[in-house]
């Protein structure tokens, strides 16, 4: 009993010091938000493009109903952009801003990541609707899978960097890397979510806690039926059906 009691302040000021480590490390190093920033930046622009070119290509939806679902999406990324897009310009570039000056901005950040989020959710949903539908031609459909795996992958990336900083700084972890894994960079958590292309799960790092491990089945679970429901219209058309 008493050679727990020992152990129990030592372990804790491990921790402690861990973390006063990880989160000294993240205040020198100011590329480490503004990359994170770029990169969720990158990912709405991804969407964007994905919306905008959903809107040339309405016309090749030949279902009724999937055309009136895909319009509907789309008149709500065109009323968003009209109302909202300037605001959001200029909230990232005083983001930016900040960064430069070496102020804290993982607020910002935070809010641009649970966007990018919702974006890649309804994304999702539609371009699965895209892939049961029949259309007039393939070109629409190859294009919006094109704009999404990079797009998911950095909002993953994002999930990845997110969840895993706020838990080292509180002295634990959700994901242990095979390299550097005192002070990973948040380059290192979208290139796990980059690898989970060709593997359909992480690799070069392990998730050590259940949220962790949830989410990285689900991201290879997304994946995976993308590459599901792509082959089965390669096959489809393949065959004249």
């Amino acid at each position: 009993m008493g050679q727990g009691d020992d152990r129990s302040p030592a372990h804790s000021l491990l921790l402690t010091e861990q973390a006063n480590r990880h989160a000294s490390v993240m205040a020198k190093d100011p590329l480490r938000p503004s990359l994170a920033l770029v990169l969720i930046a990158a990912g709405h622009a991804f969407a964007s493009l994905f919306m905008r070119n959903l809107g040339f290509g309405i016309d090749q939806i030949e279902e009724p109903a999937a055309a009136a679902i895909a319009r509907w999406f789309y008149g709500v990324f065109m009323h968003t952009v009209v109302t909202f897009a300037p605001f959001l310009l200029i909230f990232l570039l005083y983001l930016f801003y900040r960064t430069w000056r070496g102020k804290p901005v993982q607020l910002g950040v935070d809010l641009l990541g649970m966007l990018l989020t919702l974006r890649c959710v309804a994304i999702f949903v539609l371009l699965n609707l895209l892939l049961l539908s029949q259309l007039r031609a393939g070109g629409l459909l190859l294009m919006q899978l094109v704009l999404f795996i990079p797009m998911i992958t950095l909002d993953f990336g994002w999930l990845y960097w997110r969840l895993d900083t706020a838990a080292r700084m509180r002295g634990g972890k959700h994901i242990r890397f095979e390299e550097d894994d005192e002070s990973p960079s948040p380059f290192d958590y979208f290139h796990i979510a980059t690898r989970t292309l060709l593997q359909f799960e992480p690799s070069g790092a392990a998730a050590v806690s259940k949220t962790m491990k949830s989410l990285f089945i689900l991201h290879g679970v997304l994946m995976l039926d993308l590459v599901a429901l792509t082959l089965s219209r390669a096959i489809s058309l393949a065959s004249g059906s």
